[in-house]
C-alpha cells in the first residue's frame, strides 16, 4: 500500500520533468494528499446487564484516520481510511484496565464528490483480536466489498465545520447522513482460498447495510447539540437469521483553537452481533482535528 503513492510521485515527475506543460495540467487538475483528517474518543461502558459483561467492557479507545491520496479536478479521490479500536476490561486477577481486544481496519475507497452528495466503492478490510484469553479466541476478520452514499460533510471534522462556522443553519445543513450497502467476500472465484478472505467459523456474514445519522438540535457561538444514531441490520451465510445493532445518543460539540472537542452519551441495542454490546451505555469524549 505504501509503495503505490510512492510509485505514482516518481511517474508523475518524470513526465513533468520531460514535458512543463504536463506539469501545468498537472498543477490545475490533480492534487495529492489534499486532506488528512484524525478522530479519535475515549468511552466508559455502564449499565452492564450481567456480570460477563462488566468483566468485558470497562473502557474503550478508539482512532481513526481519513487520507486523500490523490485528487482529480475536485470532484474524484482515492480515499484511505484506518481504524483502531482497542477495549479494557477487568482480569481474572481483577486488575482494572487490563487489555482484553484490539481492531483494526483498513478501508481503501474511490469516492466522487456531488455537490449534495459522495459516492464511494472499496473494501473494508476488518480483523478483531482477543488479548491472553483462556482458552484463546480465533481471529475474527472479513473482506467486504461496499458501496456507500453521504452527505458531503459526514465526517467527523467537516462536521465540526459545518455546525460551528457555516452560515448556513437550515433542516438539512442541520442533517448528516451515511448509507453504506456491504458485501462480505466468501470466495473469489477461486482465486483466493476462502479462509483468507473470512472467518470460516463466525461471524460467518453475507451482506448489511448500515446507515449513520447526526442532527443539529442547537448552536451557539462556540458549539453545537447534536443527535446521532448508527444503525446496522444484515443476513448470514448460515440461514440463522438477521442480526442487527442500534446505538443513539446525543453530543455535545465544542469548537476549539486548534481541534474541535465533543462529549457524548450512547445507548446501545444489539441482537445476534458477534462482538455484542447490548444494553451498553458508552459516556464518552471525541478529538477531531
Amino acid at each position: 500500500m505504501n509503495r503505490i503513492p510512492l510509485l505514482i510521485l516518481m511517474t508523475l515527475g518524470l513526465a513533468s520533468a520531460s514535458d512543463p506543460s504536463f506539469y501545468e495540467w498537472f498543477n490545475r487538475n490533480i492534487s495529492l494528499f489534499q486532506e488528512a483528517r484524525y478522530d479519535g474518543d475515549y468511552r466508559i461502558f455502564t449499565l452492564h446487564k450481567n456480570s460477563e459483561f462488566k468483566q468485558i467492557y470497562n473502557t474503550e479507545a478508539n482512532m481513526n484516520v481519513d487520507l486523500a491520496f490523490v485528487g482529480i479536478r475536485e470532484k474524484f479521490y482515492w480515499m484511505f481510511r484506518g481504524e483502531l479500536r482497542a477495549g479494557l476490561s477487568q482480569s481474572h486477577m481483577n486488575v482494572v484496565l487490563s487489555p482484553y481486544s484490539m481492531s483494526y481496519a483498513v478501508i481503501p475507497t474511490f469516492e466522487y464528490r456531488f455537490d449534495r452528495m459522495y459516492l464511494s466503492a472499496g473494501l473494508d478490510h476488518r480483523c478483531f483480536h482477543y488479548i491472553d484469553q483462556r482458552p484463546p479466541d480465533p481471529i475474527v476478520y472479513w473482506n467486504k466489498a461496499i458501496i456507500g452514499l453521504a452527505s458531503p460533510h459526514h465526517r467527523h471534522p467537516p462536521t465540526a465545520a459545518t455546525f460551528l462556522s457555516d452560515s448556513s443553519w437550515n433542516g438539512w445543513g442541520r442533517f448528516i447522513w451515511s448509507f453504506t450497502w456491504g458485501y462480505y467476500i466468501s470466495e473469489f472465484f477461486g482465486l483466493i482460498e476462502p479462509y483468507k478472505l473470512m472467518t470460516v467459523s463466525r461471524p460467518h456474514y453475507l451482506h448489511d447495510f448500515q446507515l449513520t445519522s447526526r442532527y443539529g438540535v442547537l448552536r451557539w457561538g462556540w458549539g453545537a447539540l447534536l443527535l446521532n444514531g448508527a444503525s446496522v441490520i444484515g443476513m448470514r451465510h448460515s440461514g440463522d437469521g438477521p442480526y442487527w445493532s442500534q446505538e443513539f445518543g446525543i453530543e455535545a460539540l465544542l469548537g476549539m483553537r486548534t481541534f474541535d472537542t465533543s462529549v457524548f452519551v450512547n445507548y446501545i441495542r444489539d441482537v445476534g452481533v458477534f462482538n455484542s454490546k447490548d444494553r451498553l451505555l458508552a459516556v464518552g469524549v471525541r478529538v477531531v482535528k
